[in-house]
Order: structure tokens, then sequence, then C-alpha cells
């Protein structure tokens, strides 16, 4: 019985870790994905839009599986925070309305915990009201082919896009970067 037992968290052991998700709202998710796609920990970005509701309309948002062995909840929302305008609610840089209001879809109560802390701490930092709202997870739409990796597919002009609208260039959005910025946490 030992051994079987033994042998039973061996193999439990040697499955991959399962990734976990996150759903991040913050204007153009050309943009979104792009801060998200190549960092350490993320093994899949997709871009699409996020409906919750009547009352919370649709956004544009990115779909991020990361592994959460590598890659905490905590320094996604890191990241998240150093390249949104959180007191910007109606929008975010040139793209104005509700589909580019900034939103966290949390998915569960250590989620909602995370985010409503990281939110909080960030008010009390900057002395401002936070406008990114948290919300549950609603129905997610992919995105055409066309939207998904366009920084990849059309470097040009997401460069282009990214400089007129007025986004933060982004090279020093990496976790090495913003590390002993006041948001890092580094376990979900």
């Amino acid at each position: 019985m030992v051994r079987q037992t033994l042998m039973m968290l061996l193999l439990l052991l040697a499955l991959p870790a399962q990734a976990a998700q996150a759903v991040f709202a913050g204007g153009s998710f050309w943009v979104m994905e792009r801060l998200f796609a190549e960092q350490p920990g993320v093994q899949a970005t997709e871009t699409g839009w996020m409906n919750s509701g009547s009352r919370h309309l649709r956004r544009q948002v990115v779909r991020v599986e990361y592994d959460p062995q590598t890659l905490s909840y905590g320094e996604l929302l890191t990241l998240y925070w150093a390249a949104v305008d959180a007191v910007d609610g109606e929008g975010q840089f040139c793209d104005r309305g509700t589909e580019f209001s900034p939103a966290l879809y949390v998915q569960g109560a250590l989620q909602q915990k995370w985010a409503q802390q990281s939110r909080a701490r960030l008010a009390l930092a900057d002395n401002r009201e936070i406008r990114v709202r948290i919300l549950p997870e609603g129905t997610f739409e992919p995105a055409s082919a066309r939207h998904q990796q366009y920084y990849q597919q059309h470097p040009l002009l997401y460069a282009g896009y990214r400089r007129m609208c007025g986004y933060p260039a982004g090279e020093g959005f990496t976790l090495q970067a913003l590390a002993g910025g006041l948001l890092v946490a580094t376990e979900q």
C-alpha cells in the first residue's frame, strides 16, 4: 500500500503544472497583448472582447495563460499597473469609450483579493482615485486572426499606432525593470 501511494505521488509530481489564466482590459488589446506576450512564464496570449452583462458592456481584453510556478498573478498586476493610466476610466490614451476602458476581470476569490489590494496600494501611493474596475470574468469572445499577435504581424503599423496614440513605449515594462516597485508580488 505504501509503495502504491509513493508511486501515485511520483506520478502526480511528474505531471506538468496546470497553467493559470488572467484577463486584462487596458485600452487597445494589441497593446495589452504585447505587454504580456513575451514575459517569462507567459505561455500564451489571446486578444478578444469580454462581455460581462449589459451594464458593463464589452471591452477589448487580452487573455493571458501563464505558469504560476514561474510568474504570479501579482507580477502580472505589476506589469498591468505600470502600463495603464489608472485614473482614466473613460478609455486609454487616444482610445476612448467603454470598449477601451480599463478593467481587471477576475477568476475567483484569490484574484479578486489580489486585484483589490493592488488597486488600493496604488491609490494610496498616488493619492488619487483609481478608475480601473474589478469585475467578474464574463464571456470571452476571441478576436479574429488578424488581431492576434498584431505587433508581430505588422510591426511598423503597430509601432506607429502606439506612438501616435500616446501609449507608453513599453521597453521598461519587464519585471526586472519594475523590481523594487510598490506593487511587485511574487507569490500567488
